[in-house]
């Protein structure tokens, strides 16, 4: 690899991040919602249980998912205009997209099914909202937004006590 090469291959990379960086900032709003959704979410369903108000858990989230859903739809329709699609923004798209369709999967067909027990829904997801977030946060080299992770996770291994 020549000088020339690789200084093309950095100035790529400085770009990605770059705009990563600003994918983030317009994006952010989907980060919070999602996040206070899921927390809603796992809270209701824990506190409900640890009350012993028994129901199906599971219309909690028939509630909450296709409203984040929605949402997401929407803001992501209402920034293109305004915001061209970047590299990095196509990644943590990416990222986001196939965690939270793994999550819509493992939320409603593996509880119906009876795969996944409702009370293990919970830990799941917060263990693959911290790695999304995780993902994330290094593709934009955001520290804060990595650093997310850690108390997803930890909440996540709470949530399985």
């Amino acid at each position: 690899m020549d000088e020339k090469t690789a200084l093309e291959e950095l100035q790529f990379i400085r770009k990605i991040v770059d705009e990563g960086k600003k994918s983030v900032v317009y994006n952010g709003k989907d980060y919070i919602f999602w996040g206070i959704i899921v927390i809603v979410g796992m809270m209701s369903t824990f506190i409900f249980h640890m009350n012993h108000l028994y129901f199906n858990y599971f219309l909690i989230w028939v509630v909450l998912i296709p409203i984040g859903w929605a949402y997401s739809i929407y803001n992501r329709r209402a920034h293109k205009i305004k915001y061209p699609s970047t590299y990095a923004g196509k990644l943590i798209a990416a990222v986001w997209g196939s965690a939270g369709v793994g999550m819509t999967i493992i939320g409603f067909i593996g509880t119906s099914l009876g795969t996944i027990k409702p009370m293990a829904i919970s830990p799941i997801l917060a263990i693959i909202m911290g790695s999304a977030y995780y993902i994330s946060g290094k593709i934009v080299g955001v520290k804060w937004l990595s650093n997310m992770s850690f108390g997803w996770w930890l909440g996540g291994i709470l949530l399985f006590y």
